[in-house]
C-alpha cells in the first residue's frame, strides 16, 4: 500500500531562521496556524485584506497538497482605542463586536475562508493571568505601580526573531524611550499587565502586588494560540508590521515558559504600497473592503494579490488592478467558453469515465490534488498534467503564486490553440474545466459551476459560480441578447447597434460567436 502521508516538497521562508526551509509540520498531515487578527476598533482596510488573502492562499495550498489545516485568528477585543472610540450610545463591547462582525463580512466578500476558531482576547484572561504569574515566578517580569513588566534582559534570545537587539536600543511595544526611563529596567521592557482606568474594564487577578487592571497586548496572543494549538504548532504570522515589537514580545514571554523553538515557521506577507502614500484616517484615504469591491469585483482583487509574491510590497492603484484585471479577463473567458460548451449537452454526455483510486493509494505528488485523476482525462491531459506540475513547482517555492499565475495564462493559451472552442470531445471538455477551476480556486478564484463540478462547488462560498454578479441580471440580459439576434436576423442594425450599446455601457461585455453572442458582466 502506498505511504499516505503527504510527500511535500514544499518549502518556505522561515523568519526565524532566515533562509527557505522545508516545511515539515509536527503532526504527520496536519498544520496548525495561528494568525494575528485586527485590534477590533475599526474595520480592516486593503492592507489587512492582502495580508488576510494570503493566509487564505496558503491554507488553501496546503489542503490542496493533502494536509488538514487548524487554523486560528484572534481579535484584540480591549484596548485603548476600542475605549476611546466608545461614546454613550456604544459601549467598548459594541465597537468591539461591530468591527468583529464587519471583518467577518469583508473576508466572505473576498471568499476567505472561515477559519477553524476565532478568539477574543478577553474570553482568555486566566490563562493569561497566569502566564504572568509564572513569567514572575521564573525571574522574567517584574511589578511597579500595579504594571506588571516583562524584563527583556532576562531572555538572552531578545531580538533574535526581528534583528532588533537590545544593543539597538529600540524600544518595545510603547516606544516611549524617556517617558520610561525611570519605570523600567530596560527600555524595551514591555507591559504584560497593567492598571485599567477608572471606568474602564478591569479583571481581578488575586495577586496582591497586580490585584486588577487588564492585560497587555502581547499576552494575548501568547495566551491564546498556546491554550488553541498547544505550546509548540507550526505556523504563526500576521503582516511584516508584527514582527517587531509583537512577534519579538510573544516570542520572548512564550518560550522563557516553554522552551525553544515555540513556533516552527514564521511568516510574514509584506505590505501594501500605496505608491509611497501611507493610508491615513486623517487624510481620509483609507480604503475598506467594500469601498474596494465597489469599484472591482472580488475575483479581479484576488487575482491582483496572487501576481506578486507575498514577501514583496504590492503597488496598489486602481488602474494596476484594471491593468491586472485585462490579462484576468482571458483566464475567466476560457473557463466561461468551457462551461458554455459543457452546458450544451447532459450531464452524461460529459462524464469523466475515470477509475480513480484513492489519495492514499496514489504515490508522491500523483497523491494531488485529491481529484487529479479525473484532471487528467481526454485529449488535453498533456497539456493539464504540464500545468499542474508547474504550477505545484511555483507553490512549493515559497507559496509562489506569480509562477502558478504564469503557468495558468499559458495553460488557457494552450487550451484555445488545442481548440475547445470547436472540440465535441466533452468529457475531455470537462476535465479541463475542472482542472482550470480547480487551481483558480487555490490561489481564492471561486468560479466553479455546481451542475459541472459539484465536488468544488460545495468547498465554495454560496455566492460561487463565475458570474455570480451577473445573476440577478441574467434573465434581462438574455432578453435584450434575444432582442439583438433577432434585429440583425431581419437586418434592422441600428436596433442592433442599440443594443449592444446599452449593454456595453452597463458593463456587460458581448462577444459573437457562429454559435451565438456570450456575454459577462465587468
Amino acid at each position: 500500500m502506498a505511504d499516505s502521508r503527504p510527500i511535500v516538497a514544499l518549502r518556505v521562508y522561515n523568519t526565524r531562521t532566515r533562509s527557505l526551509d522545508p516545511f515539515t509540520p509536527q503532526t504527520e498531515g496536519v498544520v496548525r496556524i495561528y494568525t494575528c487578527g485586527l485590534t477590533v476598533y475599526a474595520p480592516m482596510h486593503i492592507g489587512h485584506a492582502r495580508t488576510y488573502c494570503f493566509w487564505d492562499v496558503f491554507r488553501r495550498y496546503l489542503e490542496y497538497r493533502g494536509y488538514h489545516v487548524m487554523s486560528v485568528i484572534n481579535y484584540t477585543d480591549i484596548d485603548d482605542r476600542i475605549m476611546k472610540k466608545a461614546d454613550e450610545t456604544h459601549g467598548w463591547l459594541d465597537v468591539a463586536e461591530n468591527a468583529i462582525a464587519a471583518f467577518r463580512r469583508d473576508c466572505r466578500a473576498l471568499r476567505i475562508k472561515d477559519y477553524a476558531a476565532y478568539t477574543r482576547a478577553t474570553d482568555f484572561i486566566d490563562p493569561q493571568v497566569d502566564m504572568v504569574k509564572q513569567l514572575l515566578d521564573k525571574g522574567h517580569a517584574y511589578v511597579v505601580d500595579g504594571e506588571v513588566l516583562y524584563d527583556v534582559q532576562s531572555f538572552e534570545r531578545y531580538g533574535k526573531l526581528s534583528g532588533n537587539t537590545l544593543e539597538g536600543g529600540q524600544a518595545g511595544a510603547s516606544g516611549r524611550l524617556a517617558e520610561d526611563a525611570d519605570r523600567k529596567k530596560h527600555p524595551a521592557d514591555f507591559t504584560l499587565w497593567k492598571p485599567s482606568d477608572p471606568g474602564q474594564p478591569t479583571w481581578q487577578t488575586g495577586q496582591e502586588q497586580w490585584p486588577s487592571g487588564r492585560p497587555g497586548w502581547h499576552i494575548e496572543c501568547s495566551a491564546m494560540s498556546s491554550v488553541m494549538l498547544g505550546e509548540h504548532f507550526d505556523v504563526h504570522g500576521g503582516a511584516i508590521d508584527n514582527l517587531f515589537p509583537h512577534h519579538e514580545n510573544e516570542v520572548a514571554q512564550s518560550e522563557a515558559l516553554c522552551g525553544h523553538p515555540w513556533v516552527g515557521y514564521w511568516m510574514h506577507p509584506e505590505h501594501l504600497d500605496l505608491r509611497g502614500i501611507k493610508m491615513s484616517k486623517s487624510i481620509g484615504n483609507v480604503i475598506g473592503v467594500p469601498n474596494l469591491l465597489d469599484t472591482h469585483r472580488y475575483d479581479e482583487i484576488r487575482w491582483f494579490f496572487a501576481t506578486t509574491h507575498y514577501r514583496t510590497k504590492l503597488a496598489f492603484g486602481d488602474d494596476l488592478v484594471a491593468a491586472s484585471s485585462e490579462g484576468f479577463k482571458k483566464i475567466t473567458r476560457a473557463v466561461k467558453i468551457l462551461e458554455t460548451r459543457l452546458n450544451e449537452v447532459d450531464a452524461d454526455a460529459r462524464g469523466i469515465p475515470v477509475a480513480s483510486k484513492y489519495a492514499s493509494l496514489r504515490e508522491g505528488d500523483e497523491a494531488v490534488p485529491r481529484e487529479r485523476e479525473s484532471l487528467l482525462y481526454g485529449e488535453y491531459a498533456e497539456l493539464s498534467k504540464k500545468f499542474i506540475t508547474r504550477f505545484i513547482e511555483g507553490m512549493d517555492e515559497d507559496v509562489g503564486c506569480p509562477r502558478a499565475t504564469a503557468a495558468m495564462f499559458d495553460y488557457v493559451n494552450e487550451l484555445f490553440a488545442a481548440g475547445i472552442e470547436q472540440s465535441t470531445d466533452y468529457g475531455s471538455l470537462a476535465s479541463a474545466y475542472r482542472c482550470l477551476v480547480r487551481h483558480l480556486y487555490v490561489l481564492g478564484v471561486e468560479l466553479p459551476n455546481e451542475a459541472l463540478y459539484p465536488q468544488l462547488a460545495a468547498d465554495c462560498f454560496p455566492t460561487a459560480g463565475g458570474g455570480e454578479a451577473a445573476d440577478p441580471y441574467k434573465a434581462v440580459i438574455d432578453r435584450l441578447l434575444e432582442a439583438r439576434a433577432d434585429a440583425r436576423k431581419s437586418k434592422d442594425f441600428a436596433k442592433s447597434d442599440m443594443i449592444r450599446d446599452v449593454l456595453q455601457a452597463a458593463g456587460v461585455q458581448i462577444e459573437d460567436t457562429p454559435k451565438g453572442a456570450r456575454w459577462e458582466l465587468e
